[in-house]
């Protein structure tokens, strides 16, 4: 739990309350590169203040598959619900519910940083006020660049902008592609206390995280992705297709609770 010292403005005494009885679940899903299968369908459950640990080799699919939940891409089968809504059928509603922070720090160069924290949320329908925006950027370290503009801030500095929106926008969802990267000691420390607030509160993360064992160990349920040819053996002349190989039926792969 985040102490006081951590100069947090999302403590899990005043996380934003959340809906009951949140489920995120996904049926045998897939996802293609220029019509090629990825990885092995994949399964997985989420309930309020649950999160998933997806894992595997680079170029497996992870962020992929973090992009198709988002419903930043298609997915090309399975099934993925939240709540009682297919999200295939219903994108618009399941992205208001959920905060995607991938590789790419989504920042706009041309504005401050507080004029990017005052965008963002106003996206997200919740505009933030002058002083929570203002602890949201002394919490990450950015007190004294509030009217710099974001594309003169260090790698690092992007970073921690781009995650100082996750205590603003009240999303019940968080969706986080290898948020770690960048952060120094004191940076993993602050945000490793938002995740778990943010659990805490009842709220669902999806996350990449590959090199901090603190999420690792934290993480309710892991899903090991598989290559969608790891089960391949070298195919013949008559094994193949046009001289194309074809992906194997493969095993579903299931979501493990550690």
């Amino acid at each position: 739990m985040p102490s006081s010292t951590d100069n947090s403005p999302y403590s899990t005494t005043d996380a934003p309350p959340l809906a009951d009885g949140l489920r995120l679940y996904a049926e045998g899903l897939t996802c293609q590169r220029e019509g090629t299968p990825l990885f092995q369908p994949v399964s997985f459950e989420l309930n309020a203040g649950e999160s998933l640990l997806l894992a595997g080799p680079n170029g497996i699919g992870k962020t992929t598959l973090l992009e198709a939940v988002a419903g930043l891409r298609h997915y090309s089968d399975g099934q993925l619900h939240f709540n009682d809504m297919n999200l295939r059928d219903h994108p618009t509603p399941w992205r208001q519910r959920l905060c995607y922070i991938g590789h790419k720090d989504g920042n706009k160069k041309a504005l401050t940083c507080l004029e990017n924290l005052d965008f963002t949320s106003r996206l997200h329908g919740c505009r933030a006020s002058p002083q929570a925006m203002l602890d949201a950027l002394e919490a990450v370290g950015l007190t004294g660049y509030e009217h710099h503009l974001a594309g003169n801030l260090s790698a690092g500095q992007k970073k921690r902008l781009s995650l100082a929106r996750l205590p603003l926008v009240k999303a019940p969802v968080w969706i986080l592609d290898e948020p770690f990267v960048n952060l120094d000691v004191a940076g993993c420390h602050w945000l490793m206390g938002w995740i778990r607030a943010h659990l805490q509160g009842g709220g669902l993360l999806l996350v990449t995280a590959h090199d901090n064992r603190d999420m690792q160990a934290y993480a309710t349920h892991r899903l090991e992705l598989h290559s969608a040819w790891s089960n391949q053996q070298p195919a013949s002349d008559s094994d193949s297709d046009n001289g194309h190989e074809q992906p194997p039926e493969t095993p579903e792969t299931k979501a493990d609770t550690p």
